[in-house]
């Protein structure tokens, strides 16, 4: 299904992946009309994108949408970052994150438009994860107060499939970039979803800084939402080395990733700042 902008050089792409679903009885027949839907309830706001939650026929789906923002594309190329990451390469990591047996999202459409090698816009749908909710709400609830025995076996079980996963992703030489707990969803059958795949890059060899970011990422959304204690950590770090005690090496590995911690806490103040003066958020 291909449709047309008014610039020449722009050949817009769209694709269904799950041809029972039916958007175009429900008005989405073609690029234009997914990036400029209105309905639904929006979910996100960032410069450039927008995550809106839409009903149709009885289920649920994500809609992102990323348009080509100059100050995102210049402030990366001024930081030797990779441009902001589009809807096509989300799809992809969905994929290559599927192939390792995590569980994720399931992507069910996307579309882009590009002009001279650059996307200017793209749109990816995504069905919701029924029946789940992030780990970050999940703790909060559930761990509060004094634990059973029972509760503290599920904790344990729920720690080791988070290093698990973390395991998997560095050792096929992936970072997710947003490691934080909120991106971590849990269903009634306490199957663990790793989402918000966006950021997602992938390496021949992966860097040592980029497993410190996504570990130093996890610790800090593990000090913001509370309730897992340093023991929980330590059970955590050797699940995720599989190994039964710390070495120097390890230790080191340890202090690097709680300096991360320190610098992301600094600098999430900032960011929070300066997305409230975006209005942003509230």
């Amino acid at each position: 299904m291909i449709g047309c902008l008014k610039l020449p050089f722009i050949r817009p792409k769209i694709r269904i992946e799950d041809p029972t679903l039916f958007f175009e009885e429900h008005g989405f027949k073609e690029f234009d009309s997914f990036m400029r839907f209105e309905g639904g309830e929006r979910i996100a706001l960032q410069r450039g994108r927008t995550v809106t939650r839409l009903e149709l026929a009885g289920r649920a789906f994500y809609l992102k949408r990323n348009r080509f923002n100059w100050v995102e594309f210049i402030k990366a190329v001024v930081h030797w970052k990779w441009p902001p990451r589009s809807a096509l390469d989300e799809w992809n990591s969905i994929v290559a994150v599927q192939r390792l047996g995590i569980p994720t999202v399931t992507a069910v459409a996307m579309g882009e438009s590009r002009a001279f090698g650059l996307e200017m816009a793209s749109f990816l749908i995504t069905e919701e994860l029924y029946g789940a909710e992030s780990l970050e709400k999940i703790i909060e609830k559930e761990l509060r107060g004094p634990l059973s025995h029972a509760k503290r076996i599920w904790k344990y079980s729920i720690i080791k499939d988070v290093a698990r996963i973390a395991r998997v992703l560095h050792g096929k030489a992936m970072c997710h970039q947003d490691f934080y707990l909120g991106h971590f969803f849990l269903s009634g059958e306490d199957t663990l979803y790793l989402i918000d795949l966006q950021r997602l890059r992938r390496w021949g060899k992966i860097p040592k800084r980029y497993i410190i970011k996504d570990l130093g990422q996890l610790n800090y959304s593990a000090d913001f939402v509370g309730h897992i204690s340093r023991t929980d950590r330590m059970r955590f770090f050797l699940e995720y080395l599989e190994l039964r005690s710390l070495g120097s090496t390890e230790k080191k590995l340890a202090r690097s990733i709680a300096a991360k911690t320190d610098r992301i806490a600094a600098h999430t103040v900032k960011l929070l700042k300066r997305r409230r003066r975006r209005r942003e958020i509230p």
